[in-house]
């Protein structure tokens, strides 16, 4: 197949959504299958200053303006990079709106099909991050809305995400679930990170990755690192990543004293590296449509904990020992991770388990065949069934 993937996140995105595609093109592609990556990036230079212009007015609206500016920028952009000369057989666009987009500007010849990275709802979702109220939150869910409406094949990276959206799409509409995959072998060889172990000097590390911002809750990570190091617990608490919250992140770290035992560690590319340096993995944030990381690091061989919310509970097996209920205080997150660092054997128990589920569930293949399945299922529906011939119409009883 002559396949079209198509995202807003550009290809230097911090989002799992980034890393998802990538991966997914590289899978496609050794399948043999074509594969164009298509982002706002893709366009040129001049044509995205052309574009600019408007997204600058747009800013000036406000937080409303800058989003609705955003979506549109970046649907201008992608409009203007398309080759039309080009013959699909399918597009995977990774958010509703480019979706809607390309079977515009393809026709119904070409069948689209969507993945959905949110985790409850993408206008919500954005509602709360630029704290919209009144006609303007009211905007940007109708906004998200029509085009999740106007979305005829579905794919989700989850169970969880199939019960928020199905609601929200039409009744015709055909849905999959397709869990991220992961090659686990070649997670399983990367060498451990030196730098980190040296840094560690024999203290466990506890390592989590990700945006620095509120939903990812590095905040409380914080508060349960001063419970730790409370319980006289020795460890390193690397947080891997950047964002908004950094400043912010800084300052806790320095007023609370915990200088020697959190570390920001900024962007890192070589995140497998890191986890294979590192004793446990924890995940804090507030709701997550999959957590692609988890699966990194349960494939890094490092154990798991993470807060019960949104499709984690499904990626970490239901497994009690690994969730933490989301509205548990940070004392008590310490002392988990306090009794689970003091047992060595508990570790490897933990490890083994979510090793064996993400073999049997998130393997590469079987997310590349679970999306070319969709495909296949898309482009059927897309093809007219031929009438039968006047002869058998006739003789028809």
């Amino acid at each position: 197949m002559n396949i079209l993937l198509v995202s807003m996140m550009v290809p230097e995105a911090p989002s799992g959504v980034r890393v998802h595609y990538q991966r997914l093109a590289a899978g496609l592609r050794g399948l043999g299958h074509t594969v164009t990556v298509l982002t706002p990036a893709s366009v040129s230079r001049g044509q995205s200053r052309r574009w600019g212009a408007l997204r600058r007015v747009l800013d000036l609206a406000g937080p409303l303006g800058r989003h609705l500016g955003a979506e549109l920028h970046g649907c201008a952009n992608i409009y203007s990079a398309l080759d039309r000369r080009a013959v699909y057989d399918v597009v995977n666009a990774q958010d509703a709106t480019t979706g809607w987009l390309l079977r515009r500007l393809l026709g119904p010849a070409v069948p689209v099909v969507v993945t959905g990275h949110f985790n409850d709802h993408p206008g919500r979702e954005v509602v709360r991050q630029l704290g919209l109220r009144g006609r303007a939150a009211r905007v940007v869910v109708r906004w998200h809305e029509f085009f999740l409406a106007r979305t005829a094949h579905f794919v989700s990276v989850s169970g969880y995400v199939q019960g928020r959206v199905a609601p929200l799409l039409p009744a015709h509409a055909r849905h999959a679930v397709v869990h991220h995959g992961l090659d686990l072998a070649q997670f399983a060889a990367v060498a451990p990170d030196v730098a980190l172990r040296a840094r560690a000097a024999g203290r466990p590390v506890l390592l989590n990755i990700g945006h620095l911002e509120g939903r990812k809750n590095q905040r409380f990570l914080l508060a349960v690192a001063a419970e730790l190091r409370a319980l006289g617990t020795d460890f390193l608490l690397g947080l891997v990543g950047t964002g908004p919250d950094e400043a912010l992140l800084r300052a806790r770290i320095a007023t609370a004293g915990l200088q020697d035992c959190v570390w920001l560690a900024g962007h890192r590319a070589d995140v497998a590296a890191l986890l294979r340096a590192s004793t446990v993995y924890v995940h804090a944030a507030t709701n997550e449509s999959f957590g692609l990381v988890l699966l990194e690091a349960m494939a890094c061989a490092v154990p798991v904990l993470a807060l019960g919310v949104g499709a984690v509970p499904e990626v970490l097996a239901h497994d009690p020992a690994a969730l933490i209920a989301p509205d548990a205080p940070p004392a008590a997150v310490a002392r988990r991770l306090h009794e689970l660092l003091a047992d060595p054997a508990a570790q490897t128990r933990l490890q083994l388990r979510q090793r064996a589920h993400a073999a049997a569930r998130f393997d590469l293949p079987a997310m590349l065949a679970g999306t070319v399945a969709a495909y296949e299922s898309a482009r059927r529906a897309a093809t007219p069934t031929p009438a039968p011939p006047a002869r058998a119409i006739l003789a028809a009883p």
